[in-house]
């Protein structure tokens, strides 16, 4: 009976320990951020670079993720942008979007090796307007590290559930792309005119 407890007790922290790995947690600012680092052996900085390139061209629209600088130097190549994606509270019978959060993500390539992380969540509420949509409530940002009086315990909870599946969700499309080569792009043929014959 007690192997079996100990091996329990043992199994519990091993799957608790296993799902800590992948979930928010703060950085050295005092923010919150979920941060990945993915090993790719045998692919080189610049094969992985032009994958994550083109992820954010093409893994997701304008609207959600927009790039916002991107470095190529010999020792650094990185992207920066900045997102936002819907959080929203669940109750017994519905669920709406309770507001949208903002984020910034930044990926950094390395010979082998990328790494990831989203960080700076800022949450916008939204409100019904007078045709019973929820738009967002303008002039009201709130970063999550500091929600003291202007959202409830339980309901940041979920926002920050929201937030770490939002999270996954980008870097499981992410990691989708730097498996795989992007398409070459093909050259438009350019016709050839004579002007002697008109």
């Amino acid at each position: 009976m007690k192997r079996l407890t100990i091996l329990l007790l043992f199994a519990m922290f091993a799957v608790r320990a296993f799902a800590q790995k992948d979930s928010l947690a703060f950085d050295e600012n005092n923010k919150y951020i979920y941060y990945q680092v993915v090993a790719q052996q045998g692919t080189a900085a610049d094969s992985l670079f032009s994958r994550a390139v083109f992820f954010f061209d093409k893994g997701y629209p304008q609207v959600s993720l927009k790039t916002t600088g991107v470095t190529k130097a010999a020792d650094a190549r990185s992207i920066n942008a900045t997102g936002s994606f819907l959080v929203s509270k669940k109750s017994l019978v519905t669920s709406h979007e309770d507001g949208s959060v903002s984020f910034t993500m930044h990926v950094d390539v390395k010979e082998g090796k990328y790494r990831y992380w989203l960080t700076d969540f800022v949450f916008n509420p939204y409100q019904r307007d007078r045709y019973n949509n929820y738009v967002s409530v303008p002039g009201i940002y709130i970063p999550l590290e500091k929600p003291e009086g202007k959202i409830d315990k339980k309901d940041l909870v979920g926002y920050l559930d929201g937030v770490l599946l939002g999270s996954r969700k980008i870097g499981a499309k992410l990691k989708e792309f730097m498996l795989k080569n992007p398409p070459l792009q093909k050259k438009p043929e350019v016709k050839k005119i004579s002007t002697k014959d008109w």
